[in-house]
């Protein structure tokens, strides 16, 4: 019920954004925002969607090793199919593509999930990183420029002081909590302390791969790669309209960020997404109707394609592993 109103929290906020920006619209704008469609050059769009791709064959790849590292060999075609399925949750459901890759290999490779888990989780750590670095490397680029943005969106720190201290209140009685609950299941006897525990060992054996695995530095290497992919399939989207061609880089990266956050704040970035590229352009010149209209395109193109490959996969999935539950049914 909770994830279910989540969802539906979630959705309705991006369709209230669709709404919110669509009712001012005049007919001279909606006829300028078609012809923005209309005019795009849409070989740029499929590269782009080309490169969006190798990023996930890349991440796919790069979960080899921390994988390998617990012992657990799981073939390319498995660990990409397991990608798509879990980005096609993440459309359905906030947060639910990490559980949703680890469960469909765990219950066709037979593996346990909490190790595939933990392995995901240090990925996304990682991953965490590389987006803080992008997001201050956007704003050092651009402070010039986005500084009336960025204090217009944070305002004065002296009138959130109230809300730092009830924040704090909460944040040192939850630490609180947890430390006297943690005591607690790493004493007992219980069984459900017992079987948490199991859980935790799991989880922390798959998260202490990135420091354990051999082929670190192929496993950063990949990184690199998934992450230039996501900035390139950016910078190529940007070509496919004219008046967003000549926006700077720090531009693409500022909107790549913000587009990015978007995607976490609202399910799938319905509404939002277009709504924070609109708001990012508009600072370099780029009228509201062409933003607006290539935020679109570029969310459409982008949720097409992993909608497309994630149905693709879970198709696929049973016949990559036909022959190993076959096998698993005659020992059995």
């Amino acid at each position: 019920m909770k994830s279910a109103l989540q969802v539906l929290f979630s959705l309705a906020l991006g369709f209230f954004l669709i709404w919110f920006i669509y009712k001012d619209l005049t007919e001279e704008d909606k006829s300028n925002m078609l012809n923005s469609v209309k005019g795009a050059n849409y070989w740029w769009l499929l590269a782009s969607m080309f490169v969006a791709v190798l990023s996930h064959v890349f991440r796919a790849y790069r979960w080899k090793y921390p994988l390998e590292a617990l012992n657990i060999h799981i073939n390319l075609p498995n660990r990409f199919a397991a990608v798509m399925i879990g980005y096609l949750a993440n459309l359905a459901f906030p947060r639910l593509g990490e559980v949703t890759r680890c469960a469909v290999l765990a219950r066709y490779q037979k593996q346990p999930f909490e190790k595939l888990f933990g392995t995901v989780i240090a990925e996304r750590v990682v991953d965490a990183v590389i987006l803080l670095l992008l997001i201050l490397l956007a704003v050092v680029m651009q402070f010039s420029i986005l500084k009336e943005f960025l204090f217009d969106a944070f305002g004065p720190m002296g009138e959130k002081v109230q809300t730092f201290v009830v924040l704090g209140g909460i944040g040192v009685f939850g630490i609180a909590a947890f430390v006297v609950g943690l005591r607690f299941i790493s004493r007992s006897t219980h069984p459900f302390a017992l079987k948490f525990r199991d859980k935790i060992g799991g989880l922390v054996d798959g998260f202490a791969t990135i420091k354990n695995m051999n082929g670190q530095v192929q496993f950063y290497m990949h990184t690199f790669f998934i992450w230039g992919c996501y900035v390139l399939m950016f910078v190529l989207s940007f070509q496919s309209f004219p008046e967003t061609a000549d926006v700077p880089f720090g531009g693409m990266l500022a909107s790549f960020v913000l587009g990015g956050l978007s995607i976490v704040a609202v399910q799938g970035g319905l509404g939002a997404y277009p709504l924070a590229i609109m708001l990012i352009l508009s600072i370099y010149g780029v009228s509201e109707n062409v933003g607006y209209a290539f935020g679109w395109i570029v969310w459409s193109i982008q949720t097409l394609m992993i909608v497309l490959l994630g149905f693709i996969s879970m198709l696929v999935m049973p016949l990559l592993n036909a022959n190993s539950n076959l096998a698993a049914d005659e020992s059995s």
